[in-house]
């Protein structure tokens, strides 16, 4: 029987109420012909947090951390390095993560068929889309970035996961690391996988659901630091990848995904025709808000690498600023 190991890293600021509601949810995923354990990862507020005191009465493994080192990134890695014996895979999510039941099934099949697989994850849907102006736009990003991952899917493009949320083969994980130091332990990862010669791919059957901001400050915060990581992918990989001996199609993906961020304006003049899209997803009501609020987002993520740029060039620190939760 193969073991698969789900980590869950909880920021220190995060609330006991979405804990609660991610160990229902995770414990109530589908394990098949699978030995699962759950462990969380939870960055400690004091010596008695009570989120400790309520993981510890629960079916699941705990490591408590006294300090955040690595953020995220150190959270994995800490719990990669108390094994004895190496799962199979790992299953990475956030706290805020609500995957569909079949999540695990559907992508450990799919690394099981695609040996050069590194990563198996799925399209994402916005659990709180009602909260806010926001939160309605972001939900219909996700819509268009579930597009782009079927059409990379036939292209053989350039599959990045946002947080490594989805399953992943262990040993590979093991030996290329997370790295502590990036703004974006995710996107860096990714990079070396796919310059390793390895893949991630899109499972289309089954899905995960997260939070977005809901605020203009939070979501601002969480774009300069991804685009402050793309940045650092251009700078750090790009010799690399034209180089490599990897399929043009990838390399083109990926110099695309990390580099057209920074210009997103210009497709500004493409939302109203990306509006019939989400007139047949979401009714042409919501279609209207969520078209104008793509038009000013496009703005909004141009603006971010400005100041992402800006940071680099002046030495600016990127912070992991704490984001507001909704009761989902």
């Amino acid at each position: 029987m193969e073991r698969l190991d789900i980590i869950v890293p909880v920021a220190s600021y995060e609330p006991l109420s979405v804990l609660k509601r991610s160990v229902e949810c995770i414990s109530d995923l589908e394990k098949g012909d699978l030995d699962i354990r759950i462990v969380y990862v939870l960055d400690l507020r004091r010596e008695d947090d009570d989120r400790l005191n309520f993981l510890e009465k629960m079916p699941v493994g705990v490591i408590a951390r006294a300090d955040n080192r690595g953020r995220r990134a150190g959270a994995i890695n800490d719990a990669l390095d108390v094994y004895e014996k190496t799962p199979d895979y790992i299953a990475l999510f956030d706290v805020d993560s609500r995957p569909d039941r079949n999540f695990l099934l559907e992508c450990v099949g799919t690394l099981r068929s695609n040996q050069d697989a590194v990563i198996a994850s799925s399209a994402r849907f916005v659990t709180n889309a009602d909260d806010s102006l926001v939160t309605r736009t972001i939900s219909a990003e996700y819509l268009f970035f579930s597009d782009v991952y079927r059409i990379f899917k036939k292209l053989d493009g350039f599959n990045q996961f946002n947080g490594l949320i989805g399953v992943l083969n262990t040993r590979t994980v093991e030996q290329l690391g997370l790295n502590e130091t990036v703004s974006c332990e995710d996107l860096d990862f990714t990079q070396k996988i796919y310059l390793s010669g390895f893949t991630g791919v899109f499972t289309p059957d089954t899905m995960v659901g997260e939070q977005a901001p809901s605020g203009i400050s939070d979501l601002f915060n969480q774009r300069v630091r991804w685009l402050t990581g793309a940045y650092q992918g251009l700078r750090t990989y790009l010799p690399s990848f034209v180089t490599s001996e990897i399929p043009v199609s990838r390399k083109l993906a990926w110099f695309l995904s990390l580099s057209i961020p920074f210009v997103a304006f210009i497709g500004t003049i493409f939302v109203p025709l990306y509006g019939l899209r989400l007139w047949r997803a979401y009714g042409i009501r919501s279609a209207i808000v969520q078209t104008f609020g793509l038009a000013a987002h496009l703005w909004l993520i141009t603006l971010c690498g400005i100041v992402a740029l800006a940071k680099q060039v002046f030495g600016g620190d990127v912070e992991w600023k704490e984001s507001r939760r909704s009761e989902v």
